[in-house]
Order: C-alpha cells, then structure tokens, then sequence
C-alpha cells in the first residue's frame, strides 16, 4: 500500500492536479466497468426512441436491407429470422428487407448489408440514414460480438470484443478489413461498383456473402464515394460469432486425421490468399504498382508501392555533444542500411565537450565509412529544436528528408525503402516508421492528438510482435502525427508548410507540424514495418527538472490554446470510445472529458 501511495504522489507532483485527478478517477472507473452495462447506457431512452419513429425529414433515404447468408447456411434458417425480428424492431419506418438491386430501386436508396445471425439495436438504421445527409455516400459503425447465454429458461444476451472504428481510412482499409459487419451504400454506387467488378451482369447479392467479395466491394464503393463516408461511432451492431468450418480430412501420409489446428492454419491461408488477390486487383484499377505482404496479424496484410525514381534521401540529425551516441547512430545506418542515395546532415548545436569535435574533424573529407556526411552549425545559443531542423532541411539536397535523432539505431534494413514506398504517394506529407526501446517493446506507433490532455505515442511499452488492438500496431494507417525522432517528409511539403514553427522550441513541435500538414491536405503514415531503436531522451535527459517542467507546461498551454477546436472534436483516426488517459486503445470506462481536455 505505502509503494501505491508513493507512486501516486510521484504521479501528482509530475503531472499536476488536474492529470491525477483523471487518473484517478479512471482507476475507480475500471474497476466498477461492466461492458454490457455501458452499451446499454449509450442507447437512447424510449422517449428518443419514440421521436425516432414519428421523426419525418423528407432528405433521408429509403433504406433497403439485405441479409447476406454464408454458403451452406439454410435459407432463411434460425440466424436469418434472428437479424430480421431486430429489424422488425427498428425506430427507422422507411425500411424494408430486400434480395437485389431491381430497376425499383432508385440511387439515392440506401443499400445496407448487414450479416445472417447480427443483432442491430433499434436505433441502429436511424443513426445510418441520419449519418449520410451530409452528403455521404457510404456509413459504417462500430461493433462488437455476442453471445447466448442461458439465464434459467430465457437466453441472455452477453456483449464483449468492441470494435471501435477510427473514421475513414483507406489506407487502413487496404491493411485491415475493419468496415466491418454492417456497412451502407447508396445503390447508385453499389451499381457502379458491381458493373465494374462483374459487368453488364452485375453481382448477384448471394455473392456478397463471401468476406472476400464483401471486402472487394466495400473497397471498390468508399473509392467511387470519393471519401465521402460517414462513420457512426456507436456500438449499432452485435455480430454473431463465425463458426469456421473445419473439416477433418485424411492425410496422404498414414491415413491419419488431419490435426484441427492445422486445417484451420490451411483454411486462414486460402482466405488470405483470397484477400491478396483482391487487393491485387485494387492497385491494378488504380493503375498502382505494389507488393502486396502478408501482414503480422491476423487479416493483416501490407503493401509495399513500388516507384520507377531512386531520390535522393537526407538525414537530418541535430547533435549536441554525446559523440559516442552519435557514432553509435551513424554506425548502425551505414552497417545496415540498404539504401543507396543517402546523404547525412549533422547539426552541430553549441557542443562543449572536446571529443566531439575530435569526432568533427574525422568527417573533414565528407565522408563517414561510405556515407556522405556534412557538419553544418546552428550558431544560436540555446536549444530550439524547431530553429534546429529547420536549419538542417535547408542544408538537404535530397527530394525527402529524415528527421533522425542522434539516439536512433536502425533495426530493418530496407527502412528507406519502406518509408519511401509510402512517401513517395500522391498527398503523403509525412510517414513515421515504428519505434522501439532498447529492449525490443514499442516506444511509438504514431501519436493520436488528445492523449493526456494533448498528444501522446500509441502502443508504448507493448510488445512489438503484439499487432495490437484491430492489428494497429501492425498496420499501415493515417495517423494526425507521427514523432520526429524518425519522421520521413517530402522536401517541398516541409517548406510549403513552413517548416517547424519557432512557437514551439522544445516540444510538440512534430505534433504541430504533422497538424499543419493535414490542415494542408496532406497525409501522415505510420509504416509499421520500418522498426528502428529509440534510446529516448538518452541525450537531452527527461523533463524532470522545475525549469524543464515549467517550459513543458507553457508549450503543452499553448499547444492547447493553438489547436482547442481539433482537441475538441477529437482525432479523427481515435474513437471518442477509447481512452485519452491510455495509449493502448482501452474503452473509455467513463471519465469525463472535461477533465482530461479542459
């Protein structure tokens, strides 16, 4: 008890009032947390289901369902009728079941599929046709999975496994096929799709149940959407559980039966080899060349594009001191690095210490091993690291530019490569590879703006062969921020911008320059398969001092006045049901937000 108490005085006097309280009160939130309980709170009460029903807005849309079966299930067996009585339940009248698009349907009709055996809370198409008169012309929500339990003579329906969604994300799509169970299109872009895809024939719906196909045609319709596709962040679906089916064979050898674990092994391998091939096809359409790779977790996959150009690439590195940590950096990207065209930058910001220097004069002739290095000096006193980058950029040659901290080692080989694969694309502005401590556990899988009242790194202290909550850790995703101890950009994006902002000498100066970035028009990736070693703040120390605590607390201050209105909306690659107090994708057990953002 007297460690707990300890601990928690140490967390009060490092994070301030307002940060132990929240903790605090998420603590006794955990604890207390029951997940049925909370779906239950967030649905509407009979009195908004009533004004639900007698709601009449003549813009949202007639709404066709359609119940897709798996092969080999009956028709309009037990889990079909299961998902038709909750339709029947509905607050949203203009509804109806329906088996095909037929000439009676019209384009602004709102196609949604949902799957035999799902569960869809009465509110659910209400939130659908409400989430699209934006002008959106796909929807999706979050789910999670359910079960039967016998409670005396009744079964109880028990709730668990939320998936809660970040908004759209395409290129989350192409790594993670999260849109999930329940997904709505309007018919004129699911004609569209089905033409392109099948022809004058189009696709009978019957088809659609293969999650292959389903996955094909949840891409193909986002795309022709243009983007415009809406995300409910509501719990508007309860999927059955998919029993796969294993079938217990002979094997060629002995004429034994086949161990089950290996013919589900075999069954994931046709599946995954079924998604390959439609994201093949998706970067075919797009006239998009690309390696398409297994993934590291389950209905994981990756793409590696491919470019005709070999760019250049600089390595900005500021250095202060620290010789020894330098060379260690220089050491492991010229024994590692598979990248040719690479030049480094170092920026040599008011060092004391004699051998650094020393170190200095060996790369007199412009060379370190084989790599081309310059020293150039930022002749300011005092550290600024925006003033610092900025600096170095100007002294790049390279069409993209690594920002590399000084305490960074190289852990893949082909991490150029990888980074560039994704930089390279049209709108990418920035991309940030995944960052490991020394002992192998994630130091950074992107940031997510809100995070402890204003940005943080995601996956910190996880396991690095963990994929993470719906494979996060493990996919290619747009993130609002990426961390420039490692963040790869185009040139021209970096001075388009601006560059980094003189507001922010020390910290959050990434954050807000990946933010202006966005604002821009730009994307931010995160490449899970670029690793490299973070020895954190190995060479300027931790924020622990009053001075260094004081000046952190004035730029988080003026990092909340600068973006209150994206801290207030939230990050659009979160869900407001997740936790701003974790970095590990938790549910929000109910702490109020005003105490985390405020």
């Amino acid at each position: 008890m007297t460690g707990k108490i300890q601990k928690g005085l140490v967390y009060l006097k490092n994070r301030g009032i307002r940060e132990f309280t929240a903790r605090a009160a998420e603590k006794l939130a955990d604890a207390r947390f029951d997940y049925n309980r909370w779906v239950r709170a967030q649905e509407p009460s009979p009195l908004e289901m009533g004004y639900q029903k007698s709601l009449r807005i003549g813009s949202m849309p007639k709404i066709r369902v359609m119940i897709l079966q798996q092969e080999g299930e009956p028709v309009r067996g037990k889990a079909f009728r299961r998902t038709e009585e909750t339709l029947r339940r509905q607050t949203y009248l203009n509804a109806e079941l329906c088996d095909a698009l037929t000439t009676q349907v019209s384009d602004e009709d709102l196609i949604v599929f949902v799957r035999a055996g799902d569960l869809l809370p009465p509110h659910a198409l209400f939130e659908l046709a409400r989430a699209i008169l934006d002008g959106s012309s796909c929807v999706y929500s979050d789910e999670d999975r359910y079960r039967l339990a016998k409670d005396g003579e009744r079964e109880k329906l028990m709730l668990s496994d939320p998936l809660f969604k970040p908004d759209y994300d395409p290129d989350y799509l192409r790594s993670v096929p999260y849109i999930g169970s329940l997904f709505g299109v309007k018919a004129g872009i699911l004609r569209r799709a089905a033409h392109i895809l099948r022809g004058a024939a189009g696709m009978p719906a019957a088809e659609l149940a293969d999650p292959a196909v389903y996955y094909e045609m949840t891409l193909l319709c986002t795309e022709l959407s243009r983007e415009h596709v809406a995300h409910v962040p509501k719990i508007l679906c309860h999927a059955a559980g998919r029993k796969e089916k294993i079938v217990v064979s002979q094997s060629d050898a002995g004429g034994k039966p086949q161990d089950e674990e290996v013919m589900r092994r075999q069954e994931n391998q046709v599946r995954d080899d079924a998604f390959i091939q439609v994201l093949k096809r998706d970067l075919s359409r797009k006239g998009e060349a690309g390696i398409v790779e297994r993934g590291r977790g389950p209905l994981c996959f990756h793409i590696r594009y491919l470019h005709p150009e070999s760019p250049l690439v600089s390595l900005v590195i500021p250095n202060k001191d620290h010789a020894s940590m330098l060379k260690r950096c220089l050491d492991s990207v010229c024994s590692l690095t598979t990248w040719e065209r690479l030049e480094v930058i170092i920026v040599e910001n008011n060092s004391s210490e004699p051998e650094t220097f020393s170190f200095y004069d060996t790369l007199k002739e412009g060379m370190y091993r084989q790599l081309p290095v310059r020293v150039v000096r930022y002749r300011e006193k005092g550290f600024h690291f925006s003033a610092i980058i900025n600096e170095g950029v100007r002294e790049a040659a390279g069409d993209y530019v690594v920002l590399m901290n000084n305490d960074v080692t190289v852990k893949t080989p082909d991490w150029i490569e990888r980074l560039l694969s994704q930089c390279m694309r049209e709108k990418v502005g920035a991309v940030g590879p995944k960052l490991l401590y020394p002992d192998g556990t994630v130091q950074s899988a992107g940031i997510v703006i809100g995070i402890m009242g204003f940005a943080g790194s995601m996956m910190v202290g996880g396991k690095n062969e963990d994929p993470g909550y719906m494979n996060r850790a493990a996919a290619v995703s747009r993130m609002s921020a990426v961390t420039a101890a490692c963040m790869m950009v185009s040139r021209e994006a970096f001075w388009r911008e601006g560059g980094f902002s003189m507001e922010f000498p020390v910290a959050l100066n990434d954050v807000d320059f990946c933010l202006r970035l966005g604002e821009a028009g730009y994307h931010i990736l995160f490449e899970p398969t670029a690793e490299l070693y973070h020895h954190e703040s190995a060479s300027r120390g931790y924020e622990n001092s009053r001075e260094k605590s004081k000046r952190f607390e004035n730029e988080k201050r003026h990092f909340r006045k600068k973006w209150e209105k994206t801290l207030k909306e939230g990050d659009p690659h979160y869900n407001p049901n997740l936790s701003l107090r974790t970095c590990h994708y938790e549910i929000n057990a109910g702490v109020p937000k005003w105490l985390i953002c405020g």
